[in-house]
């Protein structure tokens, strides 16, 4: 009974989340036109379109700069991700492995700085990034969240959960403090690494208020942010190609998850350790 219940539970969950994209999909092979023709009925075409069409995809594709936004997104999804990666591994590594005076009063202190909302900091954060020159710029965009506080979180406590007798082996054989994070380390939390990737990685996709700010170049802006101006509440909307631009743009992310998630696996540091 309790098995049922937990696979019903684990079907509903998926649910909620799969739902929504489905409805995207379906929604983006409609003509515009055939939107709300079966609103609030329960017939079949209701959620299937009736007539599927591509040609929502093939207008969004030749959206003005569309491609290039897209392109943008990407980029600095990888370079968001790989550059909060290393900025964590190195600051979860001294934080675990160095002892210093004040290093739990600094953790508590970073971890603090996850209740501080971010519109809070968005107004002090723009006039740094002015001042610098970077406004209008892809690392105006970037830098400023280059570090994570969680991410320093995630690969602290894996790194923590690796054995200190693999660093003493390590340490016996003449390795050096870069030497140890590379061969005891390293192997022992790919999957907390990667998992910090995938996370900040997709974190760009939820972007919209501070590229919003900082990005006032149509051509230098995030896809998310050009598909909102499709919206216009003045005027009818032609949702069929909001929504297929919507899938567009999921689409690079949802390829580099499913290439990546195989090796979301558990660290083998204690087993390695005995």
């Amino acid at each position: 009974m309790s098995r049922s219940l937990g696979i019903v539970l684990r079907v509903l969950l998926a649910a909620v989340f799969v739902l929504p994209i489905l409805f995207a999909v379906t929604a983006s092979l409609r003509e515009n036109s055939d939107m709300y023709r079966y609103a609030g009925s329960l017939s079949l075409w209701a959620f299937l379109p009736a007539e599927p069409t591509f040609d929502a995809y093939r207008r969004a594709l030749g959206l003005p700069r569309l491609q290039a936004q897209l392109f943008n997104t990407v980029l600095l999804g990888f370079v968001m991700a790989t550059g909060t990666t290393i900025s964590s591994l190195l600051a979860g590594y001294a934080l675990s492995r160095f002892r210093f005076r004040g290093r739990k009063a600094l953790f508590l202190l970073m971890l603090f700085t996850l209740f501080i909302p971010v519109d809070v900091i968005l107004p002090p954060l723009f006039f740094v990034v002015r001042d610098l020159g970077l406004i209008d710029s892809f690392w105006g965009l970037a830098l400023p969240f280059i570090f994570s506080p969680i991410g320093v979180y995630l690969i602290r406590q894996a790194i923590e959960e690796v054995p200190r007798e693999l660093d003493h082996a390590a340490a016996l054989d003449g390795a050096g403090l870069w030497e140890v994070l590379r061969t005891a380390i390293l192997p022992n939390i790919r999957g907390a690494l990667i998992a910090c990737w995938l996370m900040h990685f997709v974190f760009v996709w939820e972007w919209y208020l501070w590229p919003l700010i900082a990005m006032r170049r149509d051509d230098g802006q995030l896809a998310q942010v050009a598909i909102s101006g499709l919206i216009d509440p003045l005027r009818s909307t032609d949702y069929a190609l909001v929504f297929a631009a919507a899938i567009l743009t999921i689409v690079p992310a949802f390829v580099i998850f499913a290439i990546l998630q195989r090796f979301l696996t558990p660290s083998q540091a204690t087993s390695g350790g005995k």
